[in-house]
């Protein structure tokens, strides 16, 4: 295995607009607190809110209503919404990027595809 050119992905996402952006804004957040606690909570919330979707939790609807208040106060704070689209577009670029370098894991995983969880299959 050549770990080279997994250095050279590292590199290259450091060397990426969206992480340098991302970055910039980071810095702008951690020098502003009101900034720094909006997005916090946003963000906390907003994984709250999906764990409470994946599972269909009664408090789904709540978790989003906080999401939706949330967000003119967000609007307002320009350090705030700079750092939240940014780690959105630096998301898309992460999630892009995993789900290419997966499918190699995935392929290699392929002979656990059948196993249920409890099944001997050491006969």
């Amino acid at each position: 295995m050549n770990y080279d050119k997994a250095h050279e992905l590292q590199k290259a996402m450091r060397e990426s607009e969206e992480f340098k952006a991302l970055m910039e804004a980071q810095a702008a957040v951690e020098s502003d607190a009101t900034a720094k606690g909006l997005v916090e909570t946003f963000l906390l919330q907003q994984m709250q809110w999906e764990y409470a979707k994946m599972a269909q939790a009664p408090e789904e609807a709540e978790l989003m209503k906080k999401q939706e208040e949330l967000m003119p106060m967000i609007q307002a704070n320009s350090n705030a919404q700079n750092y939240l689209q940014a780690h959105m577009r630096w998301s898309q670029v992460a999630n892009d990027i995993y789900r290419i370098i997966s499918e190699p894991i995935t392929e290699a995983m392929k002979i656990l595809e059948n196993v249920k969880p409890g099944n001997d299959h050491a006969n």
